[in-house]
């Protein structure tokens, strides 16, 4: 459900968020409803913050170490015997604190993290298509 709200900024933010939605061909409701929903979920998750990756989508990184997805592919690839934040972290050569952190925000945030996992998983699927096709042609 889309609920409006009035939003007044200071002239400076409203420039700011002008000349950003201008350079970046995004409307001012997109914008700010992103800014928003990025800020709740920093604030619930203080470890956590949010890069721009290379196709403009906005991606769950920790502060101090890699995007929340690749913990949890990590976390996925062990046999469920093996699901422990402190094997998981000296694997990847992490801080528990920076596994835990991400296994938290994965929890709380199971669409995102996982519709990235599956959208990660198909690309690896099409690399992988490509690069045997492209060997076929060797024997050819």
């Amino acid at each position: 459900m889309v609920a409006p709200t009035n939003i007044r900024f200071s002239s400076g933010v409203e420039e700011r968020l002008a000349s950003f939605v201008k350079l970046n061909a995004q409307s001012k409701n997109s914008v700010v409803n992103t800014a928003v929903s990025e800020w709740l979920r920093m604030q619930a998750h203080p470890r956590v913050r949010f890069i721009g990756i290379e196709t403009g989508e906005r991606r769950a990184a920790l502060v101090d170490g890699p995007q929340v997805w690749t913990i949890a592919e990590s976390w996925l690839a062990h046999e469920p015997e093996h699901r422990d934040v402190g094997e998981v972290a000296e694997v990847l050569d992490l801080p528990r604190r920076a596994v835990e952190a991400a296994l938290d925000y994965w929890a709380e945030n199971r669409e995102e993290i996982d519709g990235i996992l599956e959208r990660h998983r198909a690309a690896q699927d099409d690399a992988l298509a490509a690069w045997e096709a492209r060997q076929r042609l060797q024997v050819a």
